[in-house]
């Protein structure tokens, strides 16, 4: 008897063990993906057997719901992935493999679904759908994993970056307008994944329960994203890695744009430019700043001496110059305006055409153009190295380099130009609860974040097209811009199709710069036509050259007219102010 019951003990007491937290996160997951599969069969079923469009419409929505409860993990583990479950609405182009890839999921049937139901492409949807659950069942992979409670951790901290940036500018909801629903079934699931890893406390909770009740609070139409942004997400944000510190679990130690450790965007050292490097060696320091500032501002660089980097990237215009086209050594223009170097560091792609990976190749690029510095490193180099006012620096910068080379000016020019990150707007110093905005700065913020869909391809808080929150890519579009504005002229530059005129969809695509201090650097637009930030909206506020009647077939900028007032407008002119920095 004393034997069967001393058996009974050790099995009570193993039974009361807690469960491994990685099984414990499997099988949370297993059960949420069983969901999305489910409202997935049942989105295909309404499809198929022709159901009312509100029946069709309901059963898109409520597969996207359950999507978004364990989006943190498929955008964290299975990135590439889920470009085919919820990726944008565009090809994919792999310029290596020479390859094409079509867009598919749920962005791509949203098209089908909303505003109305395309019932003269019915056979299309059903494939659609059938691509989607194809797509779906690579993320049975998801079991064979091993999950780190860091890892799972960072996924959840990286959701609530994901959710202010693009889930409360609809960047995934563009036609059925449902970021509210979307993002509270977000924020309302994650407390379940994270309890596995030790109760969630009254703080972390608390918070949670504000943020959703805030979301309910709320229409799409007239949303407050900066209340939501900065009372209830940022908070949130903070709450969950304190509660990550309680829980003894260290956070991810990996070199990244967005520091692992960050609580909220506008930390301070949030950000660095030197993932972007692809080498230790590389990474920016005082020293190198302060070689690469010298450099960047001495003519030495050019032929003859003719010209510097500020000639054209002057400071006081947020290094720019104010200029339609900028001029080179010869005094004649060159093809493109002049961008800010302002925030350059933060993007994975240089140039307005993306076709350079790094600052320092910029650098080398600049210099050595014939219709720019018409410069040669090399020879540069040989002045540099006999000059006395540069061998403190140099040896400051790089102390155990015993030659110098010209990487290494390239290197210290790209180290000051990553320097030029400064975050101390009036928005920044708002959004770290340092300063004011007055409501028409904030209502203009919420129009940017809404109606205007400025922030679809403008991604807050770099207000670039580095897409949030890994910031891995950085975005093109093609907006059909004009020669001038409403000239119904399309510019003739192709953008990032000059260099592969092949691709028809680069014809005429630039990259999305940051539209910080865009308030110093008119005039705008890749071609510099547009003198002011009133033509600008004016030419968004239209739809582009779509919206204006000019056939552009590969236009990514919808073409559906915004239809601001003259309020809106001023409003939205007053938000972009006070993203100049101090």
């Amino acid at each position: 008897m004393k034997k069967y019951t001393l058996l009974f003990f050790i099995f009570l007491l193993w039974s009361c063990e807690p469960e491994d937290p990685a099984i414990a996160f499997k099988k949370q997951m297993a059960v949420d993906l069983g969901i999305l599969n489910e409202q997935v069969s049942k989105l295909q079923q309404t499809v198929v057997t022709k159901q009312p469009q509100d029946s069709i419409q309901n059963a898109f929505l409520q597969a996207r719901i359950a999507y978004k409860k364990i989006e943190f993990i498929t955008e964290y583990f299975m990135p590439s992935a889920t470009r085919l479950v919820n990726g944008a609405p565009l090809n994919e182009i792999e310029l290596e493999e020479n390859m094409i890839n079509e867009p598919g999921g749920f962005q791509v049937i949203e098209e089908y679904v909303f505003p109305k139901i395309d019932t003269a492409s019915h056979q299309e949807l059903i494939h659609q759908i059938n691509k989607l659950q194809t797509e779906l069942k690579r993320y049975q992979t998801l079991q064979d994993l091993e999950y780190m409670p860091s890892q799972c951790l960072d996924a959840a901290r990286l959701e609530l970056f994901r959710i202010s940036s693009l889930g409360l500018s609809g960047f995934d909801t563009p036609l059925s307008q449902n970021k509210i629903a979307e993002s509270k079934a977000a924020l309302a699931h994650l407390p379940k994944y994270l309890d596995i890893f030790g109760e969630v406390d009254k703080d972390l909770a608390q918070a949670f329960s504000e943020s959703i009740q805030f979301l309910e609070t709320q229409k799409s139409e007239n949303f407050d994203a900066m209340t939501c942004i900065k009372q209830y997400i940022q908070p949130l944000t903070k709450s969950l890695v304190n509660w990550q510190k309680l829980q003894k679990i260290a956070p991810m130690k990996d070199t990244r744009i967005l520091s692992a450790e960050a609580s909220s965007y506008f930390d301070t050292n949030a950000f660095s430019g030197d993932f972007y490097t692809h080498n230790a060696e590389s990474h920016s320091n005082p020293a190198k700043s302060e070689l690469g500032q010298m450099l960047f501002f001495d003519p030495v660089l050019s032929s003859g001496n003719g010209i510097s980097c500020g000639t054209c990237h002057q400071p006081d215009k947020a290094f720019t110059d104010g200029l339609k086209k900028a001029k080179g050594i010869s005094g004649k223009q060159v093809q493109r305006n002049t961008p800010t170097l302002m925030y350059a560091g933060l993007q994975s792609k240089q140039f307005y055409d993306l076709s350079v990976s790094s600052l320092e190749e910029q650098a080398e690029k600049v210099v050595h153009n014939p219709l720019e510095m018409k410069g040669n490193l090399e020879k540069a180099l040989s002045l540099i190295e006999k000059d006395e006012k540069y061998k403190q620096a140099i040896q400051k910068a790089f102390p155990k380099v015993s030659k110098l080379e010209t990487r290494h000016l390239r290197n210290a020019i790209a180290s000051y130009v990553r320097s030029l990150s400064p975050f101390n707007s009036r928005f920044d110093q708002y959004m770290k609860g340092k300063g004011i905005l007055d409501e028409t700065e904030k209502v203009g913020f919420n129009l940017f974040m809404g109606k205007a869909k400025c922030g679809t391809c403008h991604f807050f808080p770099l207000f670039n097209g580095t897409v949030p929150p890994d910031f891995q890519k950085t975005e093109s579009e093609v907006l059909g811009v004009f020669d001038q504005p409403r000239s119904k002229t399309i510019d003739k530059d192709l953008g990032r199709g000059t260099y592969n005129p092949q691709i028809a969809d680069w014809h005429f695509a630039f990259k999305t710069p940051t539209i910080r201090n865009i308030e110093k650097t008119a005039p705008y637009m890749h071609n510099g036509a547009y003198p002011d930030l009133n033509s600008v909206i004016d030419f968004y506020d239209h739809g582009g050259a779509l919206g204006l009647g000019v056939n552009l077939e590969n236009q990514t900028l919808s073409d559906e007219q915004l239809k601001l007032s003259k309020a809106e407008k001023t409003a939205l002119i007053a938000f972009l102010k006070t993203l100049t920095d101090r």
